[in-house]
């Protein structure tokens, strides 16, 4: 299955992942309904060779429980550890192996990829805890990846691990979209022209279940894609996860019609803001605060996330230097900047952000 994949698949977020484990760091993979995660978490661990990181793929689906030793006995499964030694834990399974696989072996790395991780996260903070408390036994030599459908909770012990990486996944670039209609079309013996696979990716946004379900919908013969039953269904899928306007406009949907007109009663799409006319800088500062709607975010970690290309200044980033980009990101979204109703400051403590 993995073979049949373009070695370029998904080439920004996995460009992303391998960039941030290979310096120690953990990132969060966000994804709303159908977004195509454990796509892309099992391409990464099939596929894609990042030395000296190993990948793990640990599949929270396979849970036997919802806790942190069910957690921690999968994880031990998934490292080719079956069975608990007398006296010792699931925890202390996991951490016997680290140590003796990687931590004996210099320059190497494990990475787990957690997917489908909101089935453990149900489990509490205990769970948090301990995998936080692993990962600081192990630092720089242990990394996680966690595919979600929501971020995690900023008071939740891992989001400080993960602040400066955190990707969200949305539609599909055009090659990726292209060979994920080409795949289709030749399981069903089908051929379909370039002319076809442009209107499949305009009617599903490339989005990859809405592509799947405009893909079966052509091949079924019907006329009417946008309004067929096999879309339809992934729509109702896809709001049925209650997304909010800020997850949608992280996630590259918020201009996706196909979605937007079947937005479920009561859904305030926030204010058109025009991307074309901020700086870098501009929109990571709005992608930042738009993914802790309504939460304070503290001065310190909205420069550690906006400047994180210059990770060796950023230690000099001043208060001014992040008042001056605030400025100028409200005098491009703000019907007022001199009244902010998006961006708002909260004094001492840092800003909020208000869909």
């Amino acid at each position: 299955m993995w073979e049949a994949y373009p070695s370029d698949y998904r080439a920004a977020e996995v460009s992303r992942v391998v960039s941030a484990v290979r310096t120690g760091d953990s990132v969060a993979i966000i994804g709303l309904s159908g977004a195509g995660k454990s796509n892309l978490m099992g391409f990464m661990a099939h596929r894609v060779d990042a030395q000296p990181v190993s990948f793990v793929l640990v599949d929270c689906n396979k849970l036997r429980e919802t806790s942190s030793d069910g957690l921690f006995r999968l994880v031990s499964a998934e490292l080719g550890i079956r069975a608990i030694a007398d006296g010792t834990t699931w925890y202390e399974n996991v951490d016997n192996a680290i140590r003796a696989r990687f931590i004996g072996t210099p320059g190497t790395t494990l990475c787990l990829l957690f997917d489908r991780f909101d089935a453990a996260a149900a489990s509490g903070a205990d769970l948090f805890s301990n995998l936080r408390a692993l990962r600081d036994t192990h630092k720089y030599k242990l990394t996680y990846v966690f595919a979600t459908r929501h971020a995690l909770p900023a008071t939740n012990e891992l989001a400080e691990l993960l602040h400066a990486n955190t990707i969200w996944i949305g539609p599909l670039v055009p090659a990726d979209a292209r060979w994920t209609i080409q795949q289709y079309a030749r399981r069903k013996g089908l051929v379909w022209s370039s002319d076809v696979e442009e209107q499949l990716m305009q009617v599903s946004h490339a989005y990859p279940s809405l592509l799947r379900g405009a893909c079966e919908a052509r091949a079924a013969g019907v006329a009417n894609l946008e309004d067929s039953e096999t879309i339809s269904l992934r729509v109702r899928e896809f709001w049925a996860d209650a997304p909010t306007n800020a997850e949608l406009v992280n996630s590259g949907l918020h201009d996706a019609h196909i979605l937007m007109k079947r937005a479920p009663p009561g859904f305030a799409q926030d204010f058109a803001i025009n991307t074309d006319a901020l700086t870098g800088k501009e929109m990571g500062l709005l992608k930042y605060l738009q993914s802790h709607p309504h939460n304070i975010c503290a001065k310190d970690d909205i420069i550690r996330s906006v400047w994180t290309e210059d990770q060796a200044f950023v230690i000099g980033v001043r208060d001014e230097s992040l008042a001056q980009l605030i400025r100028r990101l409200r005098e491009k979204i703000e019907p007022d900047s001199s009244k902010p109703r998006h961006i708002v400051t909260v004094p001492g403590r840092g800003y909020k952000y208000v869909p």
